[in-house]
């Protein structure tokens, strides 16, 4: 409910994870100008909104794609450590500084220079983790085909259209009824409202709480009925 997920959400006030995550990135010149004075209020309200679902849901298995720097995993990663129970499985095309961009969508984030996808995640929250190197539809498969299906599949790698579809459509098909789907980005085409009107299913689409979207749908979460 709720006030359930309000609970989980004020969990992360006791600052732990932010100090964390503020000795991972100290050293890293790309990270120099970044500041959390604002504890995790300075993080993207997704992320919250994630660690909230996955401490309240307690999923099994949670599958996300795209890495990057890996904060959105480590909060998964975090939530999944206080259940004491679950996997996390991603699957990442690394985009380093030197080649640019694995993406074609337009973004332009690059992983700093010398690291890899999820360097912010250190060994000691990793247990549950088990990341994939390597196109989402390509990896993915035969890792999924071995699972019998998975709770929560979460798109937040390329969001171009077929590549937003491909990723959506490789997620329902595993997730269990009740499970639950989750898409980033979803401004950037037209791919998440066509596939939800396609299956017919049941979802919210909800606002950054970022200034600079205050007129913006961001993310959606959708449920499996069927």
């Amino acid at each position: 409910g709720r006030g359930t997920l309000l609970t989980h959400a004020g969990e992360l006030l006791d600052g732990g994870l932010v100090r964390l995550i503020e000795a991972r990135v100290a050293d890293v010149p790309e990270f120099a100008t970044k500041r959390f004075a604002h504890g995790v209020f300075d993080f993207r309200f997704y992320r919250i909104v994630i660690y909230a679902l996955v401490r309240s849901l307690r999923p099994r298995v949670f599958v996300e794609t795209g890495i990057l720097h890996g904060l959105t995993s480590l909060f998964i990663l975090e939530a999944l450590e206080r259940n004491g129970s679950g996997t996390l499985i991603s699957a990442d095309l690394p985009s380093y500084p030197e080649s640019g961009p694995a993406n074609r969508d337009g973004c332009h984030a690059v992983l700093p220079r010398g690291r890899e996808p999820g360097w912010v995640v250190p060994s000691a929250k990793a247990g549950r983790w088990r990341p994939l190197i390597g196109r989402s539809v390509e990896v993915l498969p035969p890792v999924l085909e071995t699972l019998d299906g998975i709770d929560v599949f979460c798109h937040d790698s390329e969001h171009t259209y077929q590549t937003m579809w491909d990723e959506l459509e490789l997620g329902w098909r595993s997730l269990r009824k009740g499970g639950v789907l989750i898409c980033d980005n979803i401004d950037m085409s037209g791919a998440f409202f066509d596939f939800a009107a396609d299956r017919g299913c049941r979802f919210i689409a909800l606002s950054p709480c970022d200034s600079a979207y205050l007129e913006t749908v961001r993310f959606a979460i959708a449920i499996k009925d069927d």
